[in-house]
């Protein structure tokens, strides 16, 4: 599990440090950095992560100063559309709000505690601020809680918010579910709150199965792009952690029988699950479909030409029983177009496909013409 800006947010404050930290709540337009990004502005210079950079992190990093010496909240715009000449720095076009707060122990050590320990289990976990707050509720301002999907847990901290509360953790643990940070606005007679739902769920773990050339450079890939990456192959020699040093598991061992030991296992096969098939022959590939061909995971790709990829479903439809139907959630052949000929130009174009189904992006896929054909072909069967 890679250090988030939580982890380093806790160290500093065990050594007995005072710190601000920054968060992207809200952005209109186009700009450097999603909602959700922060960063830590430490009193002596030793930032840590990003907003964006350019004279907009500037602006922050003042503010986060400014926190630091006065112990107040704020929230900072940064206007990032004025007209783009020669002098123009980090125009994006958009806007931003940015969130700076202190953070000091003890006041906030056991929240941060309980946020960072979720983070270390895997378990989905959110942290809510109340980020603005006026009328009778302007006193909740800058008060923090931590909340789990499990209505039963009861949160770590208070907002301070009285009655509105329920409703606020309600839709904090909606957040969780559809993995997404938002900010959430409440009107009442007794004034006006906005509270910043920042949502911590495990990252998405890819599963490699296939230790060739081509998994050496795609697991190096996945691991810059924050996947929790596992390799798999049936021989020792390759499935090897000296040649997988970026990988937070390598397994050795039959396919099949390490899929479902995989599974069992923790971060189980989910919706937050990614597996690449990229064996050296098909009939790994007919053993390894019918092993997660059912289970929810959000992408399942397997390599191969058009033939080989024919022949294991046409083998697995007449010899297992298996409707054509199940073959369509297969991102088969593997990839987004880009004329890849090298082993790692073809990891470029898999982990492409894969970002591309997470982000829910636009690019067509290899496989979805030979997809289609498949879908006409089944079409015309119904109609005769």
């Amino acid at each position: 599990m890679p250090a988030t800006i939580y982890h380093h947010l806790q160290q500093l404050l065990n050594q007995g440090l005072t710190v601000a930290a920054a968060t992207i709540t809200e952005v209109k337009g186009s700009v450097p950095r999603e909602v959700g990004a922060k960063m830590v502005v430490h009193p002596l210079g030793q930032h840590i992560g990003t907003v964006g950079g350019g004279c907009g992190e500037a602006d922050v990093i003042r503010a986060g100063l400014d926190a630091l010496s006065d112990g107040q909240e704020r929230n900072v715009p940064v206007d990032l559309t004025e007209p783009i000449s020669m002098e123009s720095m980090g125009v994006c076009g958009g806007v931003m709000n940015v969130f700076v707060e202190p953070w000091a122990a003890p006041e906030y050590g056991p929240i941060l505690d309980a946020l960072v320990t979720s983070i270390d289990q895997r378990e989905p976990v959110a942290l809510l601020t109340v980020t603005d707050a006026d009328g009778d509720l302007a006193g909740a301002r800058g008060k923090r809680c931590v909340v789990w999907p499990d209505e039963t847990r009861p949160p770590v901290g208070e907002l301070g918010l009285g009655e509105l509360e329920t409703q606020i953790l309600d839709d904090a643990r909606t957040a969780i579910a559809e993995r997404s940070h938002r900010q959430l606005a409440y009107t009442t007679e007794a004034g006006t709150a906005r509270v910043f739902t920042d949502v911590q769920v495990p990252p998405p773990q890819l599963i490699i199965v296939g230790a060739g050339h081509i998994a050496v450079p795609l697991a190096q890939m996945a691991k810059i792009n924050d996947f929790q990456v596992t390799v798999l192959d049936d021989r020792p020699q390759y499935a090897h952690p000296d040649r997988f040093p970026e990988a937070d598991r390598v397994v050795a061992g039959p396919f099949r029988e390490e899929l479902r030991a995989l599974r069992n296992g923790r971060p189980a096969f989910d919706p937050n699950t990614y597996i690449v098939l990229v064996t050296r022959g098909h009939q790994h590939d007919v053993e390894c479909l019918l092993e997660v061909l059912d289970d929810p995971v959000a992408y399942i790709g397997m390599i191969g030409s058009r033939r080989r990829i024919r022949a294991v479903f046409e083998l697995l439809e007449t010899e297992q029983g298996i409707p054509a139907h199940k073959f369509d959630r297969i991102y088969a052949p593997i990839g987004i177009d880009i004329g890849a000929q090298t082993p790692a130009e073809i990891a470029t174009c898999i982990m492409a496909e894969i970002i591309n189904v997470l982000r829910g992006g636009p690019a067509p896929s290899l496989s979805d013409e030979i997809r289609a054909q498949r879908l006409a072909r089944r079409a015309r069967a119904e109609v005769r």
